[in-house]
């Protein structure tokens, strides 16, 4: 089969992958190298499709970002998945994170609250170590740091409410 064919088949399987969800460039690639196009062909579709701005890696962790933190995942577990398991660059990932944070697009602190509510309805209660400590490794496990939750145990409903109006 000759080269512009195999270019041809290359971009239209990646438009096909994209038609369905949004992917990393690193994913792609994977896709690509699987079905054992060359590494030119991978170049050649990857290329026209962020030509045509159908593949960001920008609003791939942009909308990764939002997903993920709906879930109940912290920012820390999120880049780290970008990084390591989406092959998402750290530099493109902090771009993301900077426009977010001008946006006030998402509230860390709300987010660890309510994954909070929904995992430990016992929070706002006197808890014993064992309690706090299950709390706080299921927490960390989820890519929150401490300032983003360990200022909601034990307080009541009011108190919260209170600590959001400050805001």
């Amino acid at each position: 089969m000759e080269t512009q064919q195999r270019q041809s088949f290359a971009l239209n399987y990646v438009i096909n992958l994209l038609s369905r969800r949004e992917y990393s460039e690193f994913e792609l690639r994977c896709k690509l190298q699987e079905k054992a196009y060359s590494e030119d062909e991978i170049e050649y579709a990857i290329g026209k499709c962020q030509e045509r701005h159908w593949q960001s890696d920008h609003r791939f962790a942009e909308n990764y970002l939002r997903a993920r933190s709906q879930r109940g995942y912290g920012l820390k577990r999120i880049q780290q998945e970008l990084t390591q398991l989406k092959g998402v660059q750290e530099s493109t990932i902090s771009d993301v994170l900077t426009e977010m944070e001008e946006d006030n697009a998402i509230n860390w602190q709300a987010v660890a609250l309510n994954v909070l509510r929904k995992k430990f309805p016992f929070f706002q209660e006197s808890l014993t170590p064992k309690q706090k400590q299950k709390i706080w490794q299921y927490m960390f496990s989820h890519g929150f740091n401490s300032d983003e939750f360990s200022v909601f145990i034990g307080m009541s409903d009011e108190e919260i409410s209170d600590y959001f109006a400050e805001w």
